[in-house]
């Protein structure tokens, strides 16, 4: 029975592991497309992030 259980609670920390680096790693994903397309522009890429998660703003300004 406890074997299950810490079975049970490993698999969940694992799962909530992995979901938080795929969130971490589209969300600097977005944050490079969309400074590289304000770039392009000629414009001035403003990010302000706030934590670890997806709790960020972006602003070009210069256009």
């Amino acid at each position: 029975m406890k074997r299950q259980v810490v079975i049970i609670i490993s698999s969940l920390a694992i799962m909530i592991a992995i979901g938080l680096s795929i969130d971490m790693y589209l969300t600097h994903k977005e944050i490079m497309d969309a400074t590289n397309a304000c770039n392009n522009l000629n414009g001035n890429p403003i990010v302000h992030k706030e934590g670890l998660v997806s709790n960020w703003s972006f602003t070009c300004d210069g256009l």
